[in-house]
């Protein structure tokens, strides 16, 4: 089974959005915590593990080596599949990207919007380590309206209270447009 077969078999995990219990046992333990949950994967002993979490406040980017894009992740005409594109044929854009990531996504795409107070990382899958992405959250409230502290965080706000939600809407929509969509959602 490839990385990438094993990423997205994780990927589509329900667990992922719902359980507290198994994203605490996850980031306490990936490997245990993945062979428990996945029948018939083994992961190598030489892979190294390490754990990602989307919260309100910050989002992470995981980039996969060339060799395991697939055809089907070819981008479509979003900005942002243009980014990922040239970070993955570019090995000294990449590097800035990893370095400077809201610097570099200000520069190459100047209607992405990201607030002071939100962090963006970028990831890249190796051989031997492995990024796992836990995305946020999910909350009863679920109803596509913005909470009183996403609010905040789009006015500029202090947004010091954080409530976990699956996605922060307001990260990374042009004005007046709607937010990125990343590699087939891979990503959320």
């Amino acid at each position: 089974m490839t990385q990438q077969e094993i990423l997205d078999r994780f990927g589509s995990l329900e667990k992922l959005i719902t359980d507290t219990n198994f994203r605490n046992a996850l980031k306490k333990d990936p490997r245990k915590a993945l062979a428990q949950e996945l029948s018939g994967v083994t992961i190598p002993d030489n892979v190294s593990l390490i754990v990602h979490e989307n919260t309100t406040n910050e989002m992470h980017i995981i980039l996969l080596p060339d060799a395991e894009v697939s055809g089907e992740d070819m981008p479509d005409d979003d900005p942002m599949e243009v980014v990922l594109d040239k970070a993955m044929a570019d090995k000294s854009f990449k590097d800035l990207l990893m370095i400077d990531p809201k610097g570099v996504l200000a520069k190459e795409l100047p209607d992405f919007y990201v607030p002071d107070e939100f962090k963006v990382y970028f990831h890249e899958n190796t051989a031997t380590e492995w990024h796992l992405l836990i995305p946020s959250l999910e909350t009863e409230d679920e109803d596509g309206e913005l909470s009183e502290d996403e609010l905040e965080a789009v006015a500029g706000g202090a947004g010091r209270r954080r409530r976990r939600r699956r996605r922060g809407p307001h990260i990374g929509r042009r004005r007046g447009g709607k937010g990125p969509r990343c590699r087939k959602r891979r990503f959320r």
